[in-house]
């Protein structure tokens, strides 16, 4: 006996609707409603000030790429006096990055008429909310973080859905290839100069956030651009950039800060945020020289004894290996334009487009019914060469220390 299939276009646009929508450490860093692309009446794109630049595009379909672009600022000398002008112009250059965009789907059984008589729960609205909203969240989330850290690391706990990076079908989950730091944009606890010199007394500290200020305003090329919300008057006058930790690199700072210091941080918080609203500032929070510090839900470690890929230092940010002999959790700064976050069309062509898709399915000659959900999206970390032709990470800053037992 056939299957009976139902696909609702209408429905599936509510579920992208009600997703972004949805708090997850995704849309939490992600900006305003989209905005149709200059020049790309079928691409649009949200703020591009956040920390996730979500880009989506129906004419996009399964191993399509998406373009960002980047213009160079301009850094030629002026010409002064009557010196003539003609001859002297600087070209405009830019830097394009691409990312894929895959199919992924997942399905659940919703039982059969039995299981349903046996329960109050209605079976198949559940399946649904479990997919629709509990899984995806938790997923996007975990392959989201992974981009961010350029690893994936060694933690395996009972709420992981993506595996260690040893899985045949790591890659797949991916789309696009995990991208290590960039030489210029990975820092070290303590006095650690690099991962394999990290030891038990490099761990998280107010000296470490110094530090991570010290080199954002240092930079001389390519400066990681500062988060700019809505309505957010203080943007300019004071750049914001937010720090997630691991909770037990929290830990470690609260332990080695004074009470004196650690309010005076709870108030700056507070007070950064006067003037417009934005969740980033719920929950537990710290301010440092304008780096918002909060705790991750899910964070990258390494255990004691792992090979890390870390990037050399060259133009082309190519990558060596690194043993830590200590235990290490990886901190990340975010700036704008951190991550692209790409949507293409998951439906089947003509009438039925949409980026999310649902579909039922009856099974056992009608006796139980499967549900399942697909998406079409890939996400890539943001990193462009500058006129001189480094490969850097455009809004992120990575800090690998070590932490307490």
């Amino acid at each position: 006996m056939g299957t009976v299939t139902r696909s609702n276009k209408l429905f599936n646009a509510a579920l992208f609707s009600e997703y972004t929508r949805g708090y997850s450490f995704t849309n939490l860093l992600t900006g305003d409603a989209p905005k149709a692309a200059k020049g790309k009446s079928s691409q649009k794109q949200t703020n591009p000030h956040a920390p996730i630049v979500r880009v989506s595009d129906l004419s996009k379909a399964a191993g399509d790429a998406v373009e960002i672009d980047v213009i160079h600022k301009l850094r030629g000398a002026p010409t002064m006096g009557d010196r003539k002008l003609e001859g002297r112009g600087e070209s405009m250059t830019t830097a394009t990055m691409e990312l894929k965009i895959d199919q992924g789907r997942h399905m659940v059984d919703a039982g059969g008429k039995m299981a349903q008589k046996r329960t109050k729960h209605n079976l198949q609205q559940q399946a649904r909310t479990l997919l629709g909203d509990n899984y995806y969240h938790d997923l996007e989330d975990q392959v989201l973080l992974y981009h961010l850290a350029g690893a994936r690391g060694t933690l395996l706990d009972a709420d992981s859905i993506v595996p260690l990076d040893s899985h045949p079908e790591f890659a797949e989950m991916m789309v696009n290839e995990l991208m290590a730091p960039s030489y210029d944009r990975v820092a070290y606890g303590g006095d650690a100069t690099s991962l394999d010199t990290l030891d038990g007394t490099d761990l998280f500290s107010l000296d470490s956030v110094e530090q991570m200020r010290l080199r954002l305003d240092e930079m001389s090329s390519m400066r990681i651009p500062s988060i700019k919300f809505k309505d957010d008057k203080m943007a300019n006058e004071s750049p914001l950039y937010v720090q997630y930790v691991s909770p037990r690199q929290l830990h470690d700072m609260k332990q080695n800060a004074s009470q004196k210091d650690l309010n005076m941080m709870m108030a700056s918080a507070m007070n950064r945020q006067k003037g417009f609203s934005h969740p980033i500032f719920s929950g537990e929070c710290y301010m440092w020289e304008g780096i918002l510090i909060k705790k991750m839900p899910r964070w990258v470690e390494f255990a004691a004894g792992s090979t890390v890929d870390v990037s050399n230092n060259d133009n082309g940010a190519t990558v060596s290996q690194k043993t830590n002999s200590v235990k290490v959790h990886r901190s990340i700064l975010l700036g704008g334009q951190a991550i692209a976050n790409a949507y293409g069309n998951a439906g089947k062509g003509g009438d039925d487009k949409g980026y999310f898709g649902m579909t039922e399915e009856e099974v056992d000659h009608g006796n139980g019914k499967e549900i399942s959900i697909g998406w079409m999206n890939g996400k890539k970390k943001i990193r462009f060469a500058d006129k001189d032709g480094r490969q850097n990470d455009h809004g992120i800053f990575v800090m690998d220390t070590a932490v307490s037992a």
